[in-house]
């Protein structure tokens, strides 16, 4: 346990002494990101093993090709946000600093450390390519199956912001989808399910360590609810960070396990829950059938159950 207390100190740590005083600063979001990497950070930290097998070459093309893809992520979501999306944009060379932040992480499944490539391997090496798969279409299938049986009964269709075409629907979606990805999941999900999630199961049931996982990452969030993100009031405080937090964070510890404990599946999962319910049309009402969902995988799996 006293690794689970130092990850969690020192990833509040090196999350909020960047936060707190960038949103004081009101730094823009691009740059908020260096705050964002606390989680991931904080496990690559505490899994060194001082253990050396250099892989130089595959971590540098690694490093170089997220941080490209990051960059032009970070172009187009910097000349999008709340606006239709056109063309051209202004292209912005800042931007491959905070690019880089996701980058170092997912070329750390090569890194020469072999504690902290053990960490991050499945970032790029899933088990199987099964549950990643499932991770992303998932949400879509839960939002958009049951809100079209309850529009066939008269109920309302939340519909996403429009836009002009299908390309530029579509390619609005990409990108924020990829941000989500890169520049919150791949963050925080080494954290919060790689390292915090991953002890705690070695000690508590899965459906206890995910209460024990959710309670620290909704906090952790706290900075950047209050400061007007999302979460930016205590009734929104509650609805996001808790009732429906919880069984988010139970759905995310069941595709750890399921997909042998790959982060690449909890990344995607993390990814499509922040992006799906705002580019897709759904019932608002029928979210609620998240707790039956999560009712059934704990019962199927008995997540009650310590594994062994």
């Amino acid at each position: 346990m006293k690794k689970v207390w130092a990850y969690l100190g020192l990833a509040y740590g090196l999350s909020w002494l960047a936060l707190v005083p960038l949103i004081r600063l009101h730094a823009n979001e691009e740059v908020l990101i260096l705050g964002i990497c606390g989680p991931a950070f904080a496990a690559m930290l505490l899994s060194r093993s001082g253990i050396s097998e250099p892989d130089r070459l595959k971590r540098f093309l690694w490093f170089v090709a997220i941080t490209l893809l990051g960059w032009v992520v970070l172009i187009f979501t910097s000349e999008w946000p709340g606006v239709h999306p056109h063309w051209p944009v202004h292209v912005k060379l800042w931007l491959i600093l905070p690019a880089m932040l996701p980058a170092w992480v997912i070329s750390g499944a090569f890194s020469k450390d072999t504690g902290i490539r053990g960490l991050l391997r499945t970032l790029v090496h899933p088990p199987n390519w099964r549950w990643p798969a499932i991770a992303i279409f998932s949400m879509p299938a839960f939002l958009l199956f049951p809100s079209a049986l309850a529009h066939l009964f008269g109920a309302p269709l939340q519909w996403p912001a429009q836009q002009s075409s299908a390309w530029v629907y579509a390619a609005s979606g990409i990108v924020k989808f990829c941000y989500s990805l890169l520049f919150a999941a791949v963050l925080e999900e080494p954290g919060w399910r790689g390292f915090l999630l991953e002890r705690l199961e070695h000690r508590f049931s899965p459906l206890l360590a995910s209460l024990l996982v959710w309670l620290p990452w909704a906090l952790w969030h706290a900075p950047l609810d209050f400061s007007g993100w999302v979460a930016n009031s205590w009734i929104l405080y509650l609805e996001i960070r808790i009732i429906f937090m919880i069984p988010l964070t139970i759905l995310t510890t069941w595709i750890y396990n399921r997909s042998g404990h790959a982060i690449l599946a909890t990344a995607i999962f993390h990814a499509a829950f922040n992006t799906f319910p705002v580019i897709l049309p759904f019932v608002p009402k029928m979210y609620a059938l998240i707790f039956v969902w999560t009712g059934y995988v704990v019962v199927k799996d008995r997540m009650w159950r310590k594994t062994a």
